[in-house]
């Protein structure tokens, strides 16, 4: 192989001249060049530039979107002689303008959907430069297209100009993720050496169709999707946008053998096939994951992957001549990779940055150990700084790919390159006994927190991201506590996946991720656990290579703790714009005393709506205009506008234009049951005397074996009242917590016993055959609260006993929660006592999030009834139950 590209490109043109090179596929259909017409454009492109005075001192900027063209301008401009700056479209104009005279550039080639920021791009600069326009409206401006039909040029050589492999070929601009962009200074040896060493560790040829959807001005993309192909005479096709399900049709339909993307891609697809998974059948998902875990195996032990064959379905999502997925650009999860591997992909890893010409180490098909960013390649040196005795320390490169030096920037050259010619990365990692890199992460990054230890957050972040679905973007930073004397604990600034939580009809994002925070975070050792976060309804400050703007978050982070104690202006309620919308704003208002109401604002986020005050808000506003709220419009309602959109559109339907009034609380617990809820309450409640006693005998066995592991105590049993109905109140830590308060109850009590539980869980299948024996009610409190409560409430009527957990959830701490209100509210309304009741020991024997339970004593104790009072109010009685709760827990 040879580093003359063009030579090899001549080779290749005179080969397959009518094979395609390059295709653009857009909605507006597929536009296609073959490698004959490839060359050609190059000589006309490289002839016009060299007549518009561009040579061997010339620099050529590039400001246009992924196309075709945009690699035969960056060819042309080298054949021309000319160093190469491939612009970032992302920058504003400011940004670029700043940069194209920072690069001293002498001609600027762009697309025509670029030329009204190219002009703007001009305006501050010293000079006009001459353009050549990519595409039609190119208006005075000489065109593309009418340069290379008026100047057939089948007799110019390429390279035109001919030059020696350690001159400057390309000025790339670092993404700038701490602070301005660098110029990145890349000769013709840095590019085409690891070209040559890449196609060593895989195999790439002209039968070979690859697919490019990575911006072509950044480093890794332009080598993996446009010189290495062409380089090969195989095939790419580009598309116009980033779109999951443009991406597997064309996968499908264009016969594609290789996709090079950054890591985020595969989490997407991953997540994708667990989430298919998850909604097949029992036996569906059992069959999947036995035939994972015996691809696994077979890939540990035997060297052997069956995943193909074992998951063929998956496979034929991805065309029938696929074969080598890419991955770069930033760290990788090492169990997505392992998951892909047993599902029968190859996987390829790559590892570098802009300064080694995108690569610098690489993993191949047959030497691929999972969770390494794969090993030097053959011109490549890599070495490990010493970190104080740590196993990682800084990884330093050295190798023919290593960059000239950032453009007129000597200083951050003497401080990036040493004077060995070791290249400093920034990134933190160490080798394998085998040599193999592992990456850690970035220096610059790492959080040291008071106790010594050393975090890297993007492990962190991962690890969150990927367990928690309805986690979009997260960032994790260290912050420091007020009066803390600089000590940090880890603090998440999380963006929720809006979207799925509209298909799952989850409308409180911030109260599900904030579950599966606390549960996930007792997975990780205490000095990685995210203690604090933020919800952001923005996306995160990215660079346009998607790295976190890390640096720029915590500023915000700062300046807003900064601004938090003094008082800045106050923030003012908007007028409303029509008479619905002032009954939203009136009925938030009236739930949300001291919240400021505009249109724009986040009903959970902004508001501070809990789920439950969503629901009651919701049900206040379909009283008084008589209308029904379904399921599904009810899970599109994030805003206060949206709010308002609903009631328009149903007044518009025919609710009722003249406003009634809110029910009562009692009123709704009134309400006569719906022909379903008759039937619930028939079938869960009914009398079933030998179920009830064979539940009564399993209840003793239950006890005996609490008894002896856990040796479960009971104190104040005598304080159950003696005559039904009642609540149960316990508070909650522990799966534990169920078992050990019905074990106890005595017989005349738990025969006459009944719960709620969550639809999701006992609506069907085994627990919901369990829930009709033991009475457990399916109901969903968190859409449907009218009418879990209407269905306690009928139990209740029934001289029944209600166990229930004011917390609505296992506490994460062992702390009491703030107790919701539908106890509270079926106490007052009712007119039932609740027993509260304080369960110590659970929480360290089995502890939420944990699945190592622990042989810890537990007592539970029953309190002395709280009995509702004449003229009191639902929150004063509910103050009222957390207290006596509270003083049984911390006895």
């Amino acid at each position: 192989m040879t580093l003359d590209f063009f030579e090899k490109f001549r080779q290749n043109l005179a080969a397959v001249p009518d094979q395609i090179a390059f295709e653009l596929l857009s909605e507006s259909g597929r536009e296609t060049f073959t490698y004959r017409k490839v060359g050609e454009e190059i000589r006309s492109i490289s002839r016009y530039l060299q007549s518009s005075g561009i040579g061997p001192d010339s620099t050529v900027g590039i400001i246009m979107e992924n196309h075709p063209r945009w690699g035969i301008a960056f060819l042309a401009a080298q054949s021309a002689g000319a160093v190469l700056v491939p612009f970032d479209i992302l920058h504003d104009t400011e940004t670029l303008a700043g940069l194209v005279e920072h690069s001293e550039c002498d001609f600027l080639i762009c697309s025509a959907g670029k030329l009204q920021d190219v002009e703007e791009i001009q305006k501050p600069l010293k000079k006009d430069l001459p353009l050549l326009v990519v595409g039609e409206g190119g208006g005075e401006y000489p065109e593309w297209s009418r340069i290379v039909r008026e100047s057939p040029a089948e007799d110019v050589p390429m390279p035109l100009v001919p030059r020696d492999l350690d001159d400057p070929n390309l000025i790339m601009y670092t993404s700038g993720t701490t602070g301005n962009p660098k110029g990145v200074v890349l000769s013709l040896r840095n590019v085409y050496r690891n070209v040559v060493e890449i196609l060593r560790r895989v195999q790439v040829d002209d039968r070979d169709h690859i697919l490019g959807v990575l911006p072509l001005y950044h480093i890794l993309a332009l080598m993996v999707n446009f010189i290495l192909p062409l380089y090969c005479g195989a095939r790419v096709t580009y598309l116009d946008a980033i779109d999951a399900q443009r991406i597997l049709k064309a996968f499908r339909e264009e016969g594609v053998t290789i996709f090079v993307v950054v890591p985020q891609f595969y989490y997407l697809v991953h997540r994708r096939i667990l989430q298919e998974v998850s909604r097949q059948s029992r036996l569906q998902r059992f069959l999947f994951h036995r035939l994972l875990a015996l691809s696994r195996f077979c890939n540990r032990r035997l060297n052997f992957n069956p995943g193909k064959f074992f998951f063929g379905k998956i496979h034929r999502q991805f065309g029938p001549r696929f074969r080598i997925f890419g991955v770069g650009g930033a760290p990788f999860d090492k169990e997505v990779g392992e998951t892909f591997r047993d599902l029968g992909f190859t996987i390829v890893q790559a590892y570098g940055m802009t300064e080694t010409a995108a690569v610098a180490t690489m993993t191949s098909p047959g030497r691929n150990p999972i969770g390494s960013v794969g090993f030097p390649l053959t011109h490549v040196e890599i070495a490990i700084s010493a970190n104080g005795g740590e196993e990682s320390g800084e990884v330093l490169i050295r190798g023919e790919n290593i960059m000239q030096g950032y453009f007129k920037n000597p200083e951050a050259t003497g401080e990036t390159v040493d004077s060995e010619g070791w290249l400093h990365s920034g990134d933190l990692g160490y080798l394998s006994e085998g040599g193999a890199l592992y990456i850690t992460g970035r220096k610059k990054d790492v959080i040291v927190l008071s106790s010594g230890k050393n975090i890297y957050p993007e492990e962190i972040e991962q690890f969150y991201q990927k367990h928690c679905e309805f986690i979009k973007e997260i960032c994790v930073v260290g912050i420091a506590d007020i009066g803390s004397q600089g000590q940090e604990r880890l603090h998440a600034v999380i963006v929720p996946d809006f979207e799925l939580s509209k298909k799952e009809h989850v409308v409180n994002a911030g109260d599900m991720i904030r579950y599966h925070m606390e549960s996930l975070s007792q997975k990780l050792p205490p000095h990685k656990r995210v203690r604090s976060f933020d919800i952001w309804q923005h996306p995160l400050p990215r660079t346009t290579t998607r790295k976190i703007r890390r640096f720029e978050i915590e500023r915000m982070l700062k300046e807003r703790r900064r601004s938090e104690p003094q008082e800045g202006p106050v923030e003012k309620a908007a007028e409303p714009r029509s008479p619905a919308e002032a009954r939203v704003f009136e009925e938030l208002r009236q739930i949300k005393k001291n919240a400021v109401i505009r249109p724009e604002k986040n009903l959970e986020l902004d508001i501070g709506l809990d789920s439950l005050e969503r629901v009651e808000f919701l049900a206040n506003l379909q009283d008084i205009f008589q209308f029904e709220v379904t399921d599904e419009e009810a899970s599109r309602l994030f805003t206060v506008e949206n709010v308002t959109e609903l009631l328009q559109e149903k007044l518009s339907e025919g609710a009722a234009e003249q406003p009634g009034s809110k029910k009562s609380w009692q009123e709704i617990l009134n309400e006569e049951l719906t022909d379903e809820e008759r039937a619930t309450a028939r079938d869960r409640l009914r009398r079933r005397f030998l179920v009830e006693w064979l539940y009564v005998l399993a209840a003793r066995v239950a006890w005996l074996f609490l008894k002896i592991v856990f040796r479960l105590k009971v104190e104040g049993r005598d304080n159950l009242p003696v005559e039904l109905p009642f609540m149960i109140c316990p508070n909650h830590v522990s799966f534990l917590d169920a078992p050990a308060v019905v074990t106890l109850l005595p017989s005349r009590i738990l025969r006459r016993s009944y719960s709620l539980g969550y639809s999701e869980y006992f609506a069907k299948g085994l627990l919901g055959f369990l829930g009709r024996l033991i009475k457990v009610i399916p109901v969903d409190a968190e859409r449907h609260l009218r009418k879990a409560l209407r269905m306690a409430a009928e139990g209740l009527r029934r001289n029944r006993a209600l166990i229930v957990f004011p917390e609505g959830e296992r506490s994460i701490d062992g702390e009491l929660k703030v107790f919701r209100k539908g106890a509270a509210i079926l106490a007052t309304q009712l007119g039932v006592p609740a027993v509260p009741v304080g369960i110590s020991g659970a929480f360290e024997a089995w502890p939420r999030g944990s699945n190592r339970i622990r042989l810890r004593p537990i007592t539970v104790r029953f309190g002395k009834p709280v009995r509702p009072e004449e003229g009191e109010s639902i929150e004063e009685f509910n103050e009222r139950l957390f207290d006596a709760v509270n003083e049984l827990v911390d006895v």
